[in-house]
């Protein structure tokens, strides 16, 4: 058994899928909401038997490899090492210019990220910054180990001597991974005199930094912020701060809360709202979502920014919706931010965010606060914002709620806020559809290729020697359900007993994506005595069907040999159809 190998047969396929979305037993099978494209009836099948999963939605299969390679974007070889260090599994190293690259660029960082905690922990240039965030920043010691932060001293290069003379890496390799910065032919530390916030993928791998500048003399005229440059494992769009630490209590209470920066997930986490993540800024992009949306379905916003009068967050706020992740927002009330809120009245910000407000309710709301008085020059003011944010509710029945509150508000006919709404559509160029459900629908060629596909599921459910009886067998005739019976009766042979598993691998790799439909067929646990009667059922519409087929080619025989006058051809016909009538009468009443 080579690694691949091994290391897929000690991996719980159901266990590793379910950190990712909640599945739900179907038979000897799970099922899921696809976490690779927008569904709302589950056509994600997962076989803990096969150690495969398929969405039948979208197409998309594969084992566990392929399945981490899809869900955290990465090459193969990544996907494996993940998976061995899951299984302890140590992995024969792989030569790969580009793994071996990303592998060094997230090696190095790591390597940053230690230095810059060992400076903030136990020395001298760290004294300052500690007691910066403990007592200013009301942060406890153990949550400061726990999100790994550190301080850069402000020193040119302290990292890069560190990196350089310690451990061997050459300046070429910090200047990639964005901690150094070329400066007159030699290289100073980028994030000097700055907490640090190591940046970390949804595995907990360290892809980036971010530092935040110590308040003092030149506080003023620094960015208070700054992060690594986009690198081949650092992407700002796709990054959700504190993810991998935060995603099981995600999962658990179905609930994401979102936050604008390192340091309100930290205080956030702090005082136990411990399904919280940080984005870069207030604008949610499309690769954010879909991370989310794996685990959860919704959100609470707890920004500090004004969203209403921000076009790129309701941009990412209208994505988020159109993609299944129902958004509400906590108000703040007089606190800045979720950082000030958690830290001066924990009570407070946890109560802010379990009565959340709807999105529409949240930005329609502070359109209309602006006005003390609505006369119609403010009606028209209010129209103008009003109006996009209508026209970006995807959800026909939800939008038509919010054009009457909106109309109400306006004490105008609703007839007059949908026709500004069509208008806007109109100009853009965009008609407002709901999103349609994807709903499962297992792909066959024929139907009776899939009555074959079902009579062999249940056949190898009963007995699956029952398959192999001549009235049985003879009912397989399309290529692929040929060719599969030949390959069991060839496994029954030299195998004492039958196993889903290990019937797959005697199976050409040709065949086995055919065999794995049959496996995904059933759905629902059943007794012996249903699937006994679902089997005979089967068997019989199957037999039908193929009757119905001769007729058809009788009947053409029958209209060809009364054109020609041959009627002792054309009593022999006659008598074989009738003989199917029959045959085909007693099946269809049975």
């Amino acid at each position: 058994m080579d690694q691949v190998e091994e290391i897929k047969s000690k991996i719980d396929i159901v266990s590793l899928i379910g950190e990712y979305v909640t599945l739900a037993r179907a038979g000897r099978n799970f099922k899921a909401n696809c976490p690779f494209h927008q569904e709302r009836t589950p056509s994600f099948m997962v076989s803990p038997e096969l150690s495969i999963w398929k969405c039948f939605g979208c197409g998309l299969g594969g084992d566990a490899i392929s399945f981490i390679q899809k869900q955290e974007g990465l090459e193969f070889y990544e996907a494996l090492k993940m998976l061995a260090d899951r299984v302890g599994v140590k992995l024969e190293r792989v030569e790969d210019s580009n793994v071996s690259y990303k592998e060094k660029l997230v090696e190095t960082n790591r390597l940053a990220s230690e230095f810059y905690k060992f400076i903030l922990l136990n020395h001298n240039f760290g004294k300052n910054a500690l007691d910066y965030l403990l007592t200013t920043r009301g942060l406890k010691l153990a949550t400061i180990k726990e999100f790994g932060l550190g301080f850069a001293p402000d020193v040119p290069q302290a990292l890069y001597g560190f990196l350089t003379k310690k451990k061997s890496l050459k300046p070429f390799d910090l200047e990639k991974a964005g901690l150094v910065v070329a400066v007159r032919g030699s290289y100073i530390d980028r994030f000097r005199g700055r907490v640090i916030f190591p940046l970390t993928d949804a595995r907990g791998a360290v892809v980036g930094l971010a530092g935040r500048i110590l308040p003092g003399k030149d506080s003023e005229r620094l960015a208070k912020y700054i992060n690594s440059p986009e690198t081949e494992v650092y992407h700002k769009s796709k990054l959700l701060y504190g993810f991998h630490l935060t995603r099981k209590k995600i999962k658990e209470q179905g609930l994401v809360v979102i936050v604008e920066g390192e340091l309100d997930a930290i205080s956030s986490w702090q005082v136990g709202v411990k399904n919280v993540v940080a984005i870069k800024g207030s604008a949610f992009t499309e690769d954010q979502v879909r991370l989310l949306t794996r685990i959860t379905s919704e959100a609470v916003l707890a920004l500090d920014s004004d969203i209403a009068g921000n076009l790129a967050a309701r941009r990412g706020i209208e994505t988020a919706q159109n993609l299944g992740l129902n958004i509400k927002v906590a108000r703040l009330g007089k606190y800045k931010d979720p950082d000030e809120a958690a830290r001066s009245d924990a009570d407070f910000y946890k109560n802010a965010i379990n009565e959340a407000i709807s999105i529409w309710d949240f930005l329609i709301d502070s359109v209309f606060s602006k006005y003390r008085k609505i006369g119609g020059r403010e009606k028209s003011l209010i129209s103008k914002e009003i109006v996009p944010i209508l026209g970006s509710i995807a959800d026909e029945i939800v939008r038509a709620h919010y054009i009457k509150v909106v109309a109400q508000k306006l004490d105008v006919s609703m007839e007059v806020v949908i026709k500004e709404v069509e208008k806007k559509e109109r100009a853009k160029g965009v008609k407002s559809e709901l999103i349609e459900d994807t709903h499962i629908g297992i792909p066959a060629k024929s139907r009776e290729e899939l009555l074959e596909r079902e009579v062999f599921s249940l056949g190898t459910r009963i007995d699956p020697n029952s398959l192999l009886v001549s009235s049985v067998s003879n009912l397989f005739q399309t290529p692929l359900w040929t060719k599969i019976l030949f390959y069991l009766k060839k496994y029954l042979n030299t195998n004492k007993k039958f196993t889903l598993s290990g019937f797959a691998k005697s199976l050409p790799k040709e065949l086995l994506d055919g065999f794995s439909l049959a496996v995904f067929t059933e759905e629902e646990s059943a007794g012996e005595d249903k699937l006994l009667r679902e089997f005979n059922g089967t068997k019989k519409e199957l037999k039908l069907l193929r009757i119905k087929r001769q007729e058809v080619e009788l009947i053409k025989q029958i209209a060809l040999y009364e054109k020609k006058g041959e009627k002792i051809k054309l009593r022999k016909v006659k008598e074989k159809f009738n003989n199917l009538a029959r045959k085909r009468a007693s099946l269809e009443e049975e």
